[in-house]
């Protein structure tokens, strides 16, 4: 998890203040686009919501436990809440 710590934290620019931390379920439909899809995703993508309100991907994974496991230090991190649908995704 580290080794995902450090490979990501370069895309949050010094001084961010976040305020959310965001975990979504994502897949491709059927034009290759990315649409958001919790039920049946392809991959996981974390994001932050900083202070100017703002979305930022910061993280995307194959893996749910990881994206869980890396939307959780990223809280812990920025002292960042989740929103509702990344406590929901915790909970399932």
């Amino acid at each position: 998890m580290q080794k995902l710590i450090d490979e990501f934290d370069h895309l949050i620019a010094p001084g961010t203040i976040v305020t959310d931390i965001i975990l979504s379920g994502a897949a491709y439909d059927d034009y290759g686009d990315i649409m958001q899809e919790n039920d049946n995703p392809d991959f996981f993508s974390v994001y932050i919501r900083g202070s100017d309100g703002l979305l930022q991907a910061i993280g995307d994974f194959s893996d749910r436990e990881d994206a869980l496991a890396y939307a959780a230090r990223m809280v812990e991190k920025y002292q960042a809440q989740l929103t509702d649908n990344t406590r929901k995704l915790l909970n399932d």
